[in-house]
Order: C-alpha cells, then sequence, then structure tokens
C-alpha cells in the first residue's frame, strides 16, 4: 500500500496538561499542535495524538489497555538523555534498559493513564 508511512496512537488522556507536561517535560516530545483539548506530539519522527476526556474510566482492575513501542535507532543514548528526567519518576513508573530474550534493547515508563511506552532497538 503506497502512502502509509506512519502509525500514530491515539491517546485518551484524564488532563492534557498533565499529559503533555509528562510527554514533553520528561520524555522530550515536541507538541507540534495543540487546540483546547487536543494536541498532536512528536518525538524523532514518531507522533502521538492526545484528546483530554476526565469523564473516561480507566480500567478498574489496573490492567493496561495498549502499550505503545517506539523503536529508536540508538537506545542507549536516548536512555542517557532522558535519565535524568525519568529520575524524577516515581520507581514504579520506569523500567530499567535492558537487553530482551526476544533480541530487543529497551526500556519502559508508565503513561500517566497507567499503560505502557515501550523504548526498544533491535540487538545486532
Amino acid at each position: 500500500m503506497d502512502g502509509i508511512y506512519q502509525i500514530t496512537p491515539f491517546l485518551h488522556v484524564p488532563d492534557i496538561g498533565e499529559a503533555l507536561s509528562f510527554y514533553c517535560g520528561v520524555l522530550a516530545f515536541e507538541v507540534r499542535y495543540r487546540e483546547g483539548n487536543y494536541a498532536c506530539i512528536e518525538l524523532g519522527g514518531c507522533g502521538l495524538r492526545l484528546l483530554e476526556e476526565p469523564a473516561r474510566k480507566l480500567n478498574p482492575d489496573g490492567i493496561a489497555r495498549v502499550a505503545i513501542c517506539i523503536d529508536v535507532a540508538d537506545i542507549d543514548a536516548l536512555h542517557a538523555k532522558l535519565g535524568p528526567a525519568l529520575a524524577t519518576l516515581p520507581p514504579d513508573r520506569v523500567g530499567p534498559l535492558k537487553d530482551m530474550p526476544y533480541r530487543q534493547r529497551e526500556f519502559q515508563v508508565r503513561m500517566p493513564d497507567g499503560d505502557w511506552l515501550n523504548f526498544t532497538a533491535a540487538m545486532a
């Protein structure tokens, strides 16, 4: 299929300001567009769309609805760059940088809604 070049997850968040502080302040995303309760943010060509829905119910069992993977060229460099900001998060919101048995090197960050954002790179 020609013309398909990116998948952009659409996240429903309870507070757009809190979400933007997290993604842009901690994870170095940049706001590409914002109007009211909607924002489009980007990190190195990977985009997320955020929509504030304060009345939306989260899963009561705490099980994540989605995990998003962002593939990066240099996982160690990204982890080092984000390290100081990640250190400000509670320990249960950040997973360590590690080599996985499925030949990926990755770390995870729990998003404000409780789901996981995975930064990952293929291992040689």
